[in-house]
């Protein structure tokens, strides 16, 4: 004899409706489709704030992502490897932006790009923007530019 109860039957239903909430879900655990690694494309549809006026706390979720960058010698794959803020106690509080700071990021073996001017970038989950480099500098190794976003 089998015994079923109102609560019973609301549980099973709760853990059928989670089960099949977390198998729809991309954002975690690995995708069929592309292996679980988001990859930066041109068409990406930007999430939260366009980082050009994003603030550092936006930027902090994205050190270790990958970025391409549109360069003199064609597309580059790199990593945001580290952001560094500035204090200058004697900035203007009057700017969009509350706390400026460097963004780095590591190219690795790659001199793609010149730096000292303006590229097209494009994140996964972030989507496409331009932004000023300064010029690259090889540490260890890995080429490295820096953005300064004040």
């Amino acid at each position: 004899m089998t015994y079923s109860s109102r609560r019973s039957f609301m549980v099973g239903g709760l853990v059928v409706v989670a089960g099949a909430g977390v198998a729809g879900c991309s954002g975690g655990g690995s995708s069929s489709a592309t292996g679980g690694t988001p990859t930066p494309t041109a068409a990406a549809t930007p999430s939260g704030p366009i980082l050009t006026a994003a603030e550092v706390s936006d930027w902090d979720k994205l050190v270790g992502s990958s970025f391409i960058i549109s360069g003199e010698l064609g597309k580059v794959s790199a990593t945001l490897a580290s952001l560094e803020r500035i204090t200058d106690a004697t900035r203007p509080a009057d700017l969009a932006r509350h706390q400026p700071f460097f963004a780095t990021f590591d190219m690795g073996q790659s001199t793609a790009l010149v730096g000292g001017k303006t590229y097209s970038f494009s994140h996964a989950t972030k989507g496409s923007f331009d932004l000023f480099l300064g010029l690259t500098s090889q540490v260890q190794g890995k080429s490295l530019v820096t953005a300064t976003l004040n």
